[in-house]
C-alpha cells in the first residue's frame, strides 16, 4: 500500500472512532461499544504499528483513565505465522549465510509467532539447542511509514485543537516510536541480554540464556534455548515464596544497582528452570536508569517505606515528573492521603508502583510528564504470578 493510501487508511479509521465515541455520548442506546474498545478495534484494523502503539500506550497509566488502560492491555498481535521459506530467507539476508551452514537443524514450526517477529527451534553444528528471533520481512519499513503518518495526523490535529498541546502528544509518539526502533533491531536486544546475563552469570538463582554472539544481526538473534515451567504453572505454585523473594532481589539488584531492567516480566516471559532459577526472556523492552536518576528512585522509595509525605513530594519532584506550575499545599494534602492509606494497611500490601501512580495522578494531566524509563519500571511488578 502506498504512503498516501496508508494515510487515508489511518485518518479514516481516526474519524471512524473519533464519531462513534461521541455517538456513543449523544445517544449510548445505540452504541454496542464503550469508547476503549472501540479504540481497540480501530488499532486492530490498522494493524502492527498500531498494535505495538496501543500496546505502549497501555502503559500509560499516568495519563489515561483505568478503562482505556484494561482495554488495551488486552490488545493481542493475533497475527498468523509467516511461512518457512520466508524465514529462511530473512535469516539468510540478516545473517549472511546459507542456513544449512548456520545450523544442523531449523524446525519450519515456529515455537510462537506475533507481529513483528516469530521464534524457530533449531540446533547448532556443535549440537547445542539454540532459538532463532526472525523478524517479519518489511516491518521496519511499516513502522516508520505509519509513525509518520501519525506524527502528521497529530500536527494536524494541534492545529485546530490547540489545547492538545498540553497533552503533549508529538512528544509521546516519538518517544514511542523511539522504543519501536529500538524493540525491532536485534542488536540491541543482544546488547540488554549479554549485560544481565553477565551480571547474574553468578548467581544460584536466576538464568538468563546466552547469545549466540556470531549470529545477531538487525533482523535474527540466536540464543541458547532453555525449557522449564512458565512462572504461573500449578507445577511450581508451592515454591511460590521462595521464587518471589528470588525474583524480588534480581529485580531490586536490576533497578538500584544496574540501572538496567527487564520491562516486561509477564508469565510468558518468566520460567522457571529444573535447578529452580528464574529463567528471563525477550528483552525487547528494557529500561535504563542513570545513577541520578537512581538516587531519586532510592529517595522516593525511602520516603514511600517511612511514610513522610513531605520527603515524598519532593523525591517526585526531583524526579521531573511534574511540568510547570504546581499547587505544592494541594500535592502536599494529597499525598499525605496517600501516605495514610498506606499505613492503615500491612506492610506486604504495599506498593510502590501503585504508590507512585497515585502520586502522578494528584496533578492534571497537562502538569504531568513521566520519562519513558520510568513508565516502564511502573509496569513492572514487585513479584511474579505464583
Amino acid at each position: 500500500m502506498s504512503p498516501l493510501l496508508r494515510l487515508l487508511r489511518i485518518s479514516i479509521e481516526l474519524l471512524r472512532f473519533l464519531s462513534g465515541s461521541v455517538i456513543g455520548r449523544l445517544q449510548p442506546a445505540r452504541s454496542r461499544l464503550r469508547a476503549p474498545e472501540r479504540l481497540c478495534f480501530a488499532l486492530a484494523r490498522l494493524g502492527t504499528t498500531f498494535i505495538k502503539f496501543g500496546q505502549a500506550l497501555s502503559l500509560r497509566r499516568d495519563m489515561l483513565p483505568d478503562d482505556y488502560i484494561a482495554a488495551l492491555q488486552s490488545l493481542q498481535d493475533h497475527i498468523a505465522p509467516f511461512p518457512a521459506r520466508d524465514a529462511i530467507r530473512e535469516i539468510e539476508r540478516g545473517l549472511g549465510c546459507p542456513v544449512k551452514q548456520l545450523f544442523a537443524h531449523l524446525d519450519g514450526k515456529p515455537l510462537a509467532a506475533a507481529s513483528v517477529a516469530q521464534v524457530h527451534a533449531a540446533r547448532l553444528h556443535d549440537g547445542r539447542e539454540v532459538i532463532v528471533k526472525v523478524r517479519r520481512a518489511g516491518i521496519d519499513r511499516q513502522i516508520g511509514h505509519d509513525m509518520r503518518a501519525l506524527m502528521m495526523l497529530t500536527r494536524l490535529a494541534t492545529a485546530f485543537v490547540p489545547s492538545l498541546k498540553h497533552y503533549q502528544p508529538l512528544r509521546i509518539i516519538d518517544e514511542i516510536w523511539s522504543n519501536l526502533r529500538k524493540e525491532i533491531d536485534f542488536r540491541q536486544e543482544a546488547r540488554n541480554i549479554r549485560r544481565l546475563a553477565t551480571a547474574f552469570a553468578d548467581w544460584p538463582t536466576v538464568h538468563i540464556p546466552k547469545v549466540i554472539d556470531d549470529l545477531v544481526g538487525e533482523s535474527v538473534i540466536v540464543q541458547e534455548r532453555s525449557g522449564g515451567w512458565r512462572i504461573d504453572d500449578p507445577a511450581v505454585a508451592s515454591d511460590g515464596p521462595r521464587l518471589a523473594q528470588n525474583f524480588v532481589d534480581a529485580y531490586l539488584h536490576q533497578i538500584f544497582v544496574l540501572g538496567v531492567f527487564h520491562g516486561d516480566p509477564h508469565p510468558g516471559n518468566l520460567f522457571i528452570t529444573a535447578e529452580g532459577r528464574i529463567c528471563f526472556h525477550d528483552f525487547g523492552l528494557v529500561g535504563f536508569l542513570d545513577r541520578a536518576a537512581r538516587r531519586k528512585l532510592a529517595a522516593f522509595t525511602n520516603a514511600f517505606f517511612r511514610q513522610d509525605a513531605d520527603w515524598l513530594l519532593d523525591a517526585a519532584i526531583d524526579l521531573g515528573i511534574f511540568v510547570g506550575e504546581i499547587d505544592r499545599s494541594g500535592f502536599q494534602r494529597g499525598v499525605a492521603e496517600i501516605i495514610a492509606d498506606y499505613a492503615a494497611l500491612p506492610v506486604k500490601e504495599w506498593s510502590l508502583a501503585e504508590a507512585f501512580l497515585r502520586v502522578t495522578r494528584l496533578g492534571r494531566v497537562q502538569n504531568i510528564f513521566i520519562p519513558c524509563d520510568l513508565v516502564v519500571l511502573m509496569r513492572t511488578r514487585s513479584r511474579p504470578n505464583t
